[in-house]
């Protein structure tokens, strides 16, 4: 059901906006005078000049006025969830709204605080794809290569490997729960957003077989993997997000982690029971089997540069978030924290419209940051 929506949203996605929308909205009907009074109350979040020096709160002056009322009626009628702004607008008739609407409208554009250095892309080369996961991950290319692709026969490869399996891994190392403490080192201080970046490029890596097939025999093996199938696939090409891919995988490593599963080194107690009778001989085929079958890629999309997100974005919100369109926001300029929330509320489904939900669904939180950081560093002329 799940891909049915996403599939649903990205042909509205592809679209005209004209076709997506029933009708332009007409102008507003407010009055600047009596939506000044109104917007007092709204001055202890929003700031009496409409643009908060608090983060994570939205700019409202010289936003379309169009757009502010739709907002606040979205508030009023519970389809968008903020118990403070559902308080806020309680008491507010449809007239309130499209006053105070039109006031924040006709202020001057966003006063944005100067913003923070370093998170913003500088160079081309923060620019590119996967670059926040390369510079994180150049520290396990010695052992799992550049790519993800191991040259070491007993340390496993990481490309293809499904990403939610990678970050549970990770989040076991930062726990302590699996051991190595080279790896506990490297984790330990990784925040979740990096860990998903650094599991989502080594997935959509394309593995490769390994060159070590072991000694065991591959063909006693395909009856001793028997029990592994419906957790790890006939061939070892998992179909679940959490559990491992073993195809491809070099028999010195296969052979490695299940005596760790054996003793118990490795905590898990499905794996412990599966391997635990296992001869060493049984051991030595199973990982030969898996070792000589051909690992697939996922069907993973590779990420998109900072230019490609907002080519995508700027259809409706205009060239460097300068919306001219009083359908759509105006997002140059706006609070950095506001935008990547508003972003991740859309990427969750919490906040709901099927073209955003569309936009944000393939986001990783990486994506969301540096998108924020982009439009949040624009300027309304």
């Amino acid at each position: 059901m799940r891909y049915k929506t996403l599939m649903t949203a990205m042909a509205l996605c592809l679209m005209p906006a004209a076709v997506t929308w029933a009708a332009q909205q007409a102008p507003s009907s407010g009055h600047i005078a009596a939506g000044k009074a109104i917007a007092k109350t709204c001055a202890a979040c929003h700031g009496t000049t409409a643009a908060s020096e608090k983060a994570g709160v939205p700019y409202l002056a010289g936003q379309h006025a169009s757009y502010l009322e739709k907002a606040l009626t979205a508030y009023k009628t519970g389809a968008r969830s903020n118990k403070a702004m559902q308080a806020a607008v309680a008491g507010l008739s449809k007239q309130d709204m499209a006053d105070a609407a039109a006031y924040f409208a006709s202020l001057k554009s966003f006063s944005a605080r100067p913003p923070q250095p370093g998170q913003a892309p500088k160079t081309e080369a923060d620019r590119q794809p996967f670059a926040a996961a390369r510079k994180l991950t150049a520290m396990c290319a010695g052992c799992h290569g550049e790519d993800g692709n191991s040259e070491m026969p007993a340390t496993p490869s990481l490309a293809g490997q499904h990403d939610a399996y990678l970050m549970a891994a990770m989040q076991d190392y930062r726990k302590g729960t699996r051991g190595e403490p080279m790896m506990q080192g490297f984790v330990k201080p990784l925040s979740l957003s990096q860990i998903e970046d650094i599991a989502y490029f080594y997935a959509a890596m394309v593995p490769k077989k390994s060159a070590s097939p072991g000694k065991g025999d591959p063909l006693a093996g395909i009856a001793a993997s028997a029990p592994c199938a419906s957790c790890h696939g006939v061939d070892g090409n998992s179909s679940d997000a959490k559990n491992p891919r073993l195809a491809g995988l070099s028999a010195e490593y296969l052979i490695a982690a299940i005596d760790e599963y054996k003793t118990g080194k490795r905590k898990n107690a499905v794996m412990h029971d599966q391997v635990v009778t296992l001869r060493d001989r049984d051991v030595a085929d199973i990982a030969a089997y898996y070792a000589t079958k051909q690992p697939r890629a996922l069907p993973i999309r590779k990420p998109l540069t900072v230019g490609e997100w907002t080519a995508r974005c700027n259809r409706c919100h205009g060239a460097k978030g300068v919306s001219t369109d009083p359908r759509f926001p105006v997002l140059a300029g706006q609070d950095e924290a506001y935008l990547a929330k508003a972003i991740e509320l859309y990427h969750r489904g919490t906040r709901k419209n099927a073209l955003m939900y569309a936009m944000s669904f393939l986001m990783t939180k990486s994506d969301i940051k540096t998108l924020a950081a982009y439009y949040a560093r624009q300027r309304k002329p």
